[in-house]
């Protein structure tokens, strides 16, 4: 039994996991997982690179970020990372207070990010600019963590309007009066949101059980799928976040499982979404001409590996 410790973000589309640890499908395949929520995206890729964790459920433009040396911060360590598996595309909504009802209202106000220069803030950057927004001189930007802490932030600084948040946080918010002002889907064709990312080195010394994981948490997802697992699903979500009712863990299983829109079901990465992605950094990154194409990112053998296992 090889133990595998897996950084995530706190919420429920760690549903995945929680499924594959709960039904044996990880340890079917002689692995053990260690679940660690991370605060922010700084500590959870300059802790992949430190090798505090082997695996990290991540945005595909941390990956590219912290490969480039372009992160919020220095790593030390292995920075080598590439994804080897697609997710989602995040399902990115940009959620502001109840007295804001347009774009316009956000001008002169405070929108928190995770990280300006890595992660989805370029999403948000993107959506202002499109409504005429001066980013520069009109928003007062603000660093508060991850989801889960940028949620909480708001939740209790009303004068923090607004923040991209991942479902189910938006659901969440809704006891504040909290609303969805936009989606990313609105303004982006394709985005590859979510993969599963490692260190290159890793991965090649535990290429048999990382493409056990892969086969495992694939299989999950098709668990996850399937019409009569909702209620056992509902009870794996309420259980791993207590401050969850059934209602809104239902509500977040209609986006996270919904047949056109959900979890990637064979792990493949969206490639436009990825354009997408480098689309954003070179418009927004430090250093857009040290980019390469979206192949360069990612590695498909652990996914063709874990096929039939």
């Amino acid at each position: 039994m090889q133990k595998l410790i897996i950084n995530v973000f706190p919420g429920a589309i760690n549903l995945p996991l929680w499924v594959g640890a709960a039904h044996g499908l990880f340890a079917a395949r002689a692995i053990e997982t260690e679940l660690v929520m991370t605060p922010n995206s700084v500590e959870q890729l300059t802790g992949l690179a430190a090798g505090k964790f082997d695996i990290a459920m991540t945005a595909i433009d941390n990956i590219i970020a912290y490969r480039e040396k372009q992160g919020e911060v220095p790593a030390d360590g292995d920075t080598e990372f590439f994804a080897f598996m697609g997710s989602d595309d995040a399902f990115l909504r940009l959620v502001v207070q109840p007295d804001i009802h347009s774009f316009e209202d956000l001008r002169g106000k405070i929108l928190t990010v995770d990280a300006l220069t890595t992660g989805f803030a370029f999403v948000l950057r993107r959506m202002l600019a499109l409504n005429g927004i001066d980013e520069e001189k009109e928003i007062e930007w603000m660093s508060t963590g991850g989801v889960l802490q940028r949620w909480q932030a708001m939740m209790e600084h009303p004068e923090q309007k607004g923040t991209l948040q991942v479902t189910p946080f938006e659901v969440l918010g809704a006891s504040k009066g909290h609303h969805i002002l936009a989606r990313a889907s609105d303004i982006l064709d394709s985005y590859q949101g979510l993969v599963g990312g490692a260190r290159i080195a890793w991965a090649r010394e535990n290429a048999e059980t990382l493409a056990g994981f892969i086969a495992a948490y694939l299989e999950a997802v098709d668990w996850c799928y399937a019409p009569e697992n909702r209620a056992e699903s509902l009870d794996l979500i309420t259980a791993n976040m207590p401050q969850m009712s059934r209602e809104v863990a239902n509500a977040a299983c209609e986006v996270f499982l919904d047949p056109k829109t959900g979890f990637q079901r064979d792990g493949s990465f969206d490639m436009p979404g990825i354009e997408t992605v480098l689309d954003l950094r070179r418009e927004f990154g430090p250093a857009p001409d040290d980019l390469h194409g979206p192949e360069h990112y990612i590695d498909t053998r652990y996914l063709e590996m874990a096929k039939g296992r």
